[in-house]
């Protein structure tokens, strides 16, 4: 009796939600209307005999509409225009205290957002409406058998109070959010000569080995709606242009770099002047990198993170799985799902209420924030992917301590309700996950940015040292290198799993190492900077002047540890694209104690045996 009270108010307020959306909405997007019906009719009569019906059902939908045009030294290497629609079903039986969900069988079977494929790209009623049946067929059968596995795992398992009154699935009040559609045109040609043209500068430079352009323009509309009543349509876009390069040193030690634009428009990336004089110099830096000194010994002491490194430092140690972003522990069952919960990472819950920055410094997300200075914020939303409305302003950390964790709709030991961070990503191949949209970093204080390397070999005086670091440039994560040598073998070797020691903050470096005593710098090579302690960051030194970075960030896996897997095979596929996300960061950020130390290269291809054919 229980059941079929749950259905019937869930398929009211899908009935009340549809028949208050604007006319237009539901005559001329045949897509909406055809997830409405399906979703209504299957609220109403999904059922199978003896096992649970559905409390909750929700249908996702990305249309998405892309270019991609890659070159090398002048010629075109890959020329995509698509137009693809990917559908994810989720369906929830037992109730909001106890779903199939969280759960990792000894198969490693599991149910989360995984009943995901592909949708008519024509706006077929029909065609759509039976591939979202059949996918939620699916999805419920799944469902009910992983139900019944939980449970039978749970009774074997001694939880703890804490995690058998955690609820698997949050509430939330429906919302209705209908935002026009894209309306915008390219002319792929001009797009077509353009990288072309960026692409043969690196011809001038036979010593780079191995070069791309790159330019990406995905326009996707987001699709939601659940048996709660929530209606979503989002138009987002995102136009990546990345160039990188590659060579070796005499030694075989791989060398690249990369440079990386994302904008919500094409005009709003920078002009060609602009991108031809850093293609320039990023060739002639890997040029120079190629003779340049190795880093021998090992380094403690203070390291200075400046403008791209310093964000970078703040996404790496803030946005990911061991920063401020909510995350569920699943019940493992089996020694293989054992080893991929130990997978998981801790992030900063243990640490609410106590201090993990300077007194002075905040982090707060402001999703809503558009544009800062003359920057245009490619994070920005209102709404989020479970259409759920987060606050203006959400503080992560306030005066030093951590306030509360970003979250979606699963309940964690340190959050009960989303708030509003559920976020989708752009691109393809790609998992959503939970992020700021805008991230913005305050400092009440703070030193002059001119004034940082000057406090650098202070500390570093006063240590007795003769040099010290600076970190100007890390590759971000959802940026590929360009790959020398057997690309998968490469990555896998490379790959850095969470559990136990130190580990490097990252790789794609430019690390310059400063002379005490009069300030000279010089690039070095063949470095890892460890990632830093808690202790670490609670002394940095941070500047009073800030700048807004646009980067994209990972999304999270369902199974802990997947992630690493899916962003090599994403690497070698040279897909693009991830979480739009945008930072205010300080300019400058002095860690007082790092270590620095010589490169662990588990694996080094041979440089080519007969020189490149573009020497002259």
């Amino acid at each position: 009796m229980k059941s079929y009270i749950r259905i019937s108010l869930g398929t009211l307020v899908c009935l009340l939600t549809f028949a208050t959306l604007p006319a237009i909405a539901q005559e001329q997007d045949v897509l909406l209307k055809a997830m409405n019906d399906e979703l209504q009719r299957n609220v109403s009569r999904l059922s199978l005999e003896g096992v649970s019906t559905p409390f909750f059902i929700s249908y996702q939908v990305k249309d998405n509409r892309s270019v991609h045009i890659q070159a090398t030294t002048g010629a075109i290497t890959r020329f995509d225009t698509s137009h693809t629609r990917s559908m994810d079903v989720r369906v929830l039986v037992g109730d909001y205290k106890q779903t199939q969900e969280h759960y990792l069988a000894s198969d490693l079977s599991f149910s989360y957002f995984n009943f995901n494929s592909s949708l008519p790209v024509e706006n077929d009623y029909a065609a759509i409406r039976r591939a979202l049946w059949l996918s939620t067929d699916r999805a419920y059968k799944s469902a009910t058998e992983q139900l019944e596995k939980k449970r039978a795992a749970i009774k074997q398992q001694n939880l703890s109070e804490e995690l058998k009154d955690l609820e698997d699935f949050s509430r939330a009040e429906p919302e209705t959010h209908i935002s026009p559609l894209h309306e915008a045109q390219m002319e792929i040609s001009s797009l077509q000569e353009r990288v072309q043209k960026l692409s043969g500068i690196l011809k001038e430079y036979p010593e780079i080995y191995l070069s791309n352009v790159t330019l990406s323009v995905d326009q996707v509309t987001l699709y939601f709606v659940n048996s709660e009543g929530t209606v979503l349509r989002q138009p987002r876009t995102l136009v990546s242009f990345l160039a990188s390069a590659a060579t070796q040193a005499e030694d075989g030690e791989v060398l690249d770099d990369v440079i990386v634009h994302h904008a919500l428009a094409l005009d709003a990336l920078p002009d060609d002047e602009r991108l031809a004089s850093e293609i320039r110099m990023m060739a002639k830096d890997l040029v120079a990198l190629r003779s340049a000194p190795l880093v021998e010994d090992s380094y403690s002491g203070p390291v200075l993170f400046e403008d791209q490194a310093a964000a970078e430092l703040f996404v790496r140690l803030y946005l990911g799985s061991e920063g401020l972003v909510a995350s569920r522990t699943p019940i493992i069952e089996g020694p293989m799902a054992m080893m991929s919960g130990q997978m998981q990472k801790r992030n900063l819950g243990e640490k609410i209420n106590k201090r993990v920055l300077p007194k002075d410094v905040s982090i707060s997300c402001v999703p809503g924030m558009t544009r800062y200075e003359e920057t245009d914020l490619i994070g920005h939303f209102t709404v989020d992917a479970e259409g759920i409305t987060p606050e203006e302003r959400f503080d992560l950390v306030k005066n030093g301590k951590v306030l509360a964790l970003m979250s979606d709709r699963v309940p964690t030991q340190f959050t009960k309700a989303s708030t509003g961070h559920r976020t989708a990503s752009l691109g393809m191949g790609l998992d959503d996950g939970v992020a700021p949209g805008v991230m913005e970093i305050t400092v009440q204080e703070g030193e002059s940015f001119k004034a940082m390397k000057g406090l650098l070999l202070e500390r570093a005086d006063d240590e007795g040292l003769e040099y010290a670091y600076i970190v100007r440039r890390i590759r971000p994560e959802t940026v590929a290198p360009p790959a020398l040598d057997d690309a998968f073998s490469m990555s896998f070797s490379m790959m850095q799993f969470g559990g136990g020691g130190q580990t490097p903050l990252g790789d794609g470096l430019q690390l310059l190492r400063v002379r005490v005593s009069d300030g000279t710098e010089t690039v070095v090579r063949s470095a890892e900077v460890m990632r830093p302690g808690a202790s670490a960051m609670r002394r940095i030194v941070v500047s009073k002047e800030r700048k807004p970075w646009n980067t994209t960030l990972e999304g999270q896996s369902s199974i802990p540890g997947l992630g690493s897997f899916i962003s090599i095979g994403r690497s070698i596929a040279g897909l693009s694209g991830g979480i739009p996300t945008s930072l205010i960061t300080p300019r400058g950020v002095l860690i007082e104690e790092l270590e620095v130390r010589k490169e662990k290269r588990p694996y080094t291809p041979k440089p080519p045996l007969v020189q490149s054919p573009l020497v002259k």
